[in-house]
């Protein structure tokens, strides 16, 4: 028997950047996703979710389509599969596997990318592919674009892989650059579930992607084949060439240029812990995901309002938005007194039922002892 531990995500800043060849900044999460595997002697896989209640079946050698699988995890498990087995030229080992997941449905903690993370750690074990991380990450992305239709970037996939204990992830998603960058240790995260489903429909998340690339055919008019992606356009380029874009090509890109840039002035003020440059930033990114990029929702903007007044060093809404959490930073002292605030003042404002979890930044998905 096998056990594999995958985190959830935050991404302290740097939302909507990763499929632009931006920059992002992601925390691996002590909420996780674990999955137990008996290797089989043939292709079969018998995979059952704990969380969902399902199970289904997979024949590794005889993968269907993407089309004749049915919504749901499966569809992420089958796609890690296919990748694995398209890099390495065979047949993956089969397994019974059971899912258990620590990590909330619907609240943008990536638990699909935990969950493509943790089969794609099984497989490269049992299997002995020997595969660097980063090259699981991009399989898993491939997975979950080919196999769930969603044209995601690498942010979550790497952090679920790539993440190291007391440590924030910064990732040049063009370059696939990294640093582990420490957070300060009297600091908490706190993910803060407004209790909205995250409702990002598929389309909504591929039609803000394909804006961004009209704005770069766009900005290739004035600026040159220099501008591959909104990663080319520097804020003063931005301030000179973007009026001069249709809306709403013109707010996405707007975004996501001061995006990037917030990426970079956050790293800075991190290793200082300057809160109040951490505050202004996360403030300035949620705002502009709320005006620009149009993901946030009332229920995302009440809950920042109400960690910000509960004390929180800094908040803004993580994910893909529509719903789902928030992500607040917090004094470790002042943690108790924070979440019975935050609570209060966000059930004033709103009709959801809220959740807070006060997470520490994880490491990356591992093989770990089987409980008995």
């Amino acid at each position: 028997m096998l056990c594999v531990r995958a985190p959830g995500r935050v991404n302290l800043i740097g939302e909507h950047t990763d499929y632009n060849d931006g920059y992002v900044l992601p925390v691996a999460i002590s909420l996780e996703t674990r999955v137990y595997a008996q290797p089989r002697t043939d292709a079969l896989c018998h995979i059952y979710s704990e969380t969902l209640d399902e199970q289904h079946v997979l024949n590794l050698a005889d993968l269907p389509p993407p089309e004749q699988l049915p919504d749901g995890f499966i569809r992420y498990v089958a796609g890690v599969a296919a990748m694995l087995q398209q890099h390495a030229g065979r047949t993956l080992t089969g397994v019974d596997a059971a899912i258990c997941s620590g990590l909330p449905l619907g609240a943008g903690l990536s638990s699909s990318a935990a969950l493509e993370a943790a089969f794609a750690v099984l497989w490269d074990a049992l299997d002995d592919l020997r595969l660097e991380r980063l090259t699981l990450a991009q399989l898993c992305q491939q997975a979950e674009h080919r196999y769930a239709g969603v044209r995601c970037g690498l942010m979550d996939q790497a952090a679920s892989l790539l993440g190291q204990a007391g440590r924030a992830l910064f990732l040049d998603t063009r370059t696939h650059a990294m640093q582990h960058v420490p957070l300060p240790p009297d600091w908490a995260i706190v993910v803060a579930d407004t209790g909205k489903p995250r409702a990002l429909a598929e389309s909504d998340y591929n039609l803000r992607r394909a804006q961004c690339e009209q704005a770069v055919v766009a900005l290739q008019g004035v600026l040159g084949e220099a501008v591959v992606a909104l990663r080319d356009v520097s804020p003063e380029q931005g301030a000179l060439y973007l009026p001069l874009l249709e809306e709403p090509a013109r707010r996405r890109a707007r975004h996501v240029v001061g995006e990037n840039a917030r990426v970079l002035a956050f790293l800075t003020a991190l290793r200082h812990a300057d809160t109040a440059q951490v505050r202004a930033l996360m403030l300035a990114s949620h705002a502009s995901l709320r005006d620009d990029y149009e993901v946030s929702c009332a229920e995302l903007d009440a809950m920042v309002e109400a960690c910000l007044q509960a004390g929180a060093i800094g908040a803004r809404m993580t994910g893909a938005g529509f719903g789902g959490a928030c992500l607040a930073l917090v004094e470790r002292a002042h943690l108790e007194r924070f979440l019975t605030d935050a609570e209060r003042r966000y059930r004033a404002r709103a009709a959801y039922e809220p959740r807070f979890y006060a997470c520490d930044a994880a490491a990356g998905a591992s093989l770990c002892p089987v409980e008995i």
